[in-house]
């Protein structure tokens, strides 16, 4: 980006305000940043950690986090989510922090197929994390994959990160396009709409519906929506729901180019599942 990414201004805020916000408004406290820009940062009214070794990587600055926290807070589990991460939502940080995923010694947020710099790492993986960095791994994936992270499902737009001057411009456009807007629900309200009987699609594929989904979804996958358009016309709005929120916002948009009120459902069915709320099984 030519510049400390943390503060380059997203309407009106820098972006490291953006994520700390998000953090706070999910209950994550004390709010700090680690590394980075220390007289800038701090001049925001932001606490700052410096890195013990600048430069190193996000490896190397978690591990660095964790010891802050056994250091001063003993040892509790804490939050890490990039500095990027410019749309971040209390919502994601929510799922990432569920107390029924806390015997994991790592939860790392996934959208999209791809895991991404948002995760709830356990004070137990601080001795873990040292040997890492010991043995010169540098990779943030290859780190969740050797300590076995879980992984749960965010929604893509909630993990959207900014690595190019362009990646602005594409964020702008994207905004503007979705002032179309579709309209979300959550879960939590999707479950109250389902007693009364609503239509709801989910757009997975086969494999995936068959494994586990909500009880009144009808599966019409991604690629087949365009030829099951009349499928999601009726009375009232149509909710579309798929694994995180992403391919149901896909097909969403394509749905409502074609006049039909569409819902999209945040967080998808593995919200749902983590809810633990009751699932349906087999094919429709």
């Amino acid at each position: 980006m030519g510049t400390d990414k943390a503060l380059i201004d997203v309407a009106g805020r820098p972006m490291v305000l953006r994520v700390a916000s998000a953090l706070a408004q999910a209950g994550c406290s004390p709010v700090w940043c680690q590394g980075g820009d220390v007289a800038s940062i701090r001049s925001l009214g932001l606490a700052v950690v410096a890195d013990s070794n600048p430069g190193q990587g996000p490896v190397v600055a978690i591990r660095d986090a964790l010891r802050h926290s056994a250091d001063h807070q003993d040892g509790v589990d804490i939050v890490v989510a990039a500095c990027d991460l410019v749309d971040l939502t209390a919502e994601a940080v929510r799922i990432v922090i569920d107390p029924r995923l806390s015997d994991a010694i790592v939860t790392a947020a996934v959208a999209n197929g791809e895991s991404h710099l948002l995760a709830r790492w356990s004070a137990a993986s601080l001795p873990r994390l040292d040997w890492l960095v010991a043995e010169g791994v540098r990779s943030y994936r290859g780190a969740l994959r050797m300590l076995h992270a879980r992984e749960v499902g965010v929604p893509p737009a909630a993990v959207r990160n900014l690595n190019r001057p362009a990646d602005l411009d594409i964020r702008e456009a994207d905004s503007l396009a979705s002032t179309m807007s579709i309209q979300e629900i959550t879960v939590d309200e999707l479950a109250e709409l389902v007693v009364d009987g609503i239509r709801l699609i989910d757009v997975r594929e086969p494999s995936e519906y068959d494994e586990a989904h909500v009880p009144e979804a009808t599966l019409i996958p991604l690629g087949t929506v365009p030829d099951n358009v009349d499928a999601f016309r009726g009375d009232g709005p149509t909710y579309v729901i798929c694994k995180s929120g992403g391919r149901s916002m896909k097909a969403c948009e394509f749905v409502a180019a074609e006049g039909i009120d569409v819902v999209n459902i945040t967080g998808g069915t593995m919200a749902w599942i983590m809810s633990g709320r009751h699932t349906a099984t087999g094919t429709a």
